[in-house]
Formats: C-alpha cells, structure tokens, sequence
C-alpha cells in the first residue's frame, strides 16, 4: 500500500531539508513524496530539484504560487497513493510515523486515521493527543465528532491526520483557496463526510513554531476577515444537519472556536458573522468554563 506525502513548499530554505530527511528515513518504504513548490523565491525550489536527483521516490511540481490551499489541491490531484499525509515544509515527521499508519489500515480501509503531534514553540513544549478514542476500534462520524468535541480533541490542523485519497476525491474534498484559516475551513466539512475513523496512539508530527511564520503576523485584518466567513459557512452547514445531537455538539465548538478567534486576535467590538449573535453563544457553550 503506497502512502503519498504532500509538501507544500515556500521559501523554507532553511527549514526544507530536515522536513525532507524525516521523510525519505521512514521505515515504513512504499511511499510517494510530492514536494509543491509554490513559487518560491529562495533557493527551496533548487533544494527540491537536489532531492529530485537523489531519490526516484520524490516528485515535484513547480508551479505560481496560489497559496497553502492551492499547494495542497495541486499535491492531491497529482498523487497515486492509497493513503495520503499532509506535512508542512517547516516541520518534520518522526521515523515511524508512516509504519504506523500503514499498520492502521492493513486491515481495516478506514477514511481517516488520526495521529498525535508535539508542538515547539520556543522552549515550551505541549503535546495534542486523543486520548478519549480507543486505538483499535473504528468510529463512524457521528461517534468521532461528539467524543472529540466533549474531550476537547476536535484538531483543525489536516497534517493530524492520514486520509484515503479515494474518500477525499469521491466527496470533492479539496481545500478553499484564497483564504487563511483553511484548516479550519475543512475540518467539520472531512469530518462530516467519513463513514469510518480510527487511531494511532503514536505522537507522529513536529509542529514547529517560527518567529516569523504565518501564526505569529501582526496585522491580523484579513485573519479576521476569513476566520469569520468560515464561521458563517459553518452555521450554514450545521443548520442542514438532521441529527439534533450532532448539531448541537458543533453548533457548541462553533461558539468556542469564535470566542477564541476573538481573544487571539484582539477582537473585543461587537462583531458577528452573518446569524451569529450574543443569543447564539450563550445557548451554545459546552459547559460553564465556556
């Protein structure tokens, strides 16, 4: 079973091989990596093409750039896999990460395997499990979004997880391009569509935090902007879900997520996103903390 690792790549040169590395030193062998140069201006498209001669496993794209979202479509529609990772170009994956994966679905063809990460930040460290969900038993949608979500495990980042490339194309999941945010974008929408989700208690990405990365810019204007349409699209989507008790659980992280969207970017005037409203948190928290 071949597992295809996409990368999308733009002016990491100084970060890009250790990501590299971890991935060609995998144990696990039968994999395809998909390095998408997103028009680099650095020597990172060089740096590509260098691996590109050295191992017969590694594919490149060159192509403008068009963003995180744009990257990744272009790494799926573009890859042969059974099984697809995503890795960002500033992090790195431990040595073992796609055996584990691998072993996770030779028996069971599940549409999604969530994994464990490490994010470093500095000299802090915090570690981002799932510890609510048993290892070998094999959730349906429903049950993965109300356990994630009671136990606070719901992850929006896409490279948590290994998906089958055949459930992402039958379902058109492909991300939104164009904006910021667009794990957040994706996750109900992958999460609602999975007929079957299992885990992998192996801590797996290094999720490595730059000064001078997206995460950590100063002008927060269009992260507003953005993260407040997905809010909208997601009050639309959740409004069409019959299952009263599914409704409830994302209507519930939707509140939390929004009132952390504004703390982390300083937003204290009232601004709602389309039927958002002081009415709609306040019926919709998890709990009293909330």
């Amino acid at each position: 079973m071949k597992i295809s690792i996409i990368v999308p790549v733009y002016n990491v040169e100084k970060e890009l091989a250790r990501c590299i590395d971890s991935l060609i030193n995998q144990t696990y062998k039968n994999i395809e990596i998909i390095l998408v140069d997103d028009g680099s201006t650095d020597t990172s498209s060089d740096i590509c093409e260098e691996y590109k001669m050295k191992y017969s496993n590694i594919k490149v794209i060159h192509k403008e750039n068009g963003g995180l979202s744009s990257a990744r479509n272009c790494g799926i529609t573009n890859s042969d896999g059974m099984y697809l990772m995503f890795v960002d170009s500033d992090d790195y994956i431990n040595e073992k990460a796609c055996e584990k994966f691998a072993e996770a679905v030779k028996k069971d063809k599940v549409d999604i395997v969530i994994g464990e990460a490490r994010k470093t930040e500095k000299n802090k460290i915090t570690l981002y499990k799932h510890d609510a969900f048993e290892e070998k038993k094999i959730y349906n949608n429903k049950e993965y979004i109300n356990i994630a979500i009671k136990n606070n495990e719901f992850y929006a980042p896409v490279w948590f997880n290994m998906y089958r490339r055949e459930f992402l194309l039958q379902n058109n999941l492909f991300f939104k391009e164009g904006i910021l945010h667009e794990d957040m974008e994706y996750l109900p929408r992958i999460f609602l569509c999975a007929n079957n989700i299992k885990k992998i208690s192996y801590v797996f990405y290094e999720y490595i935090i730059r000064e001078n990365s997206i995460t950590n810019r100063k002008d927060y204007t269009k992260n507003i902007k953005d993260i407040f349409e997905i809010y909208g699209d997601w009050y639309e989507m959740f409004e069409k879900i019959e299952d009263k008790k599914i409704k409830k659980m994302l209507n519930c992280v939707l509140s939390k997520y929004f009132i952390s969207s504004c703390r982390n970017f300083n937003v204290s005037q009232e601004v709602y996103p389309r039927n958002i409203n002081k009415k709609f948190l306040i019926r919709n928290t998890l709990n009293f903390k909330e």
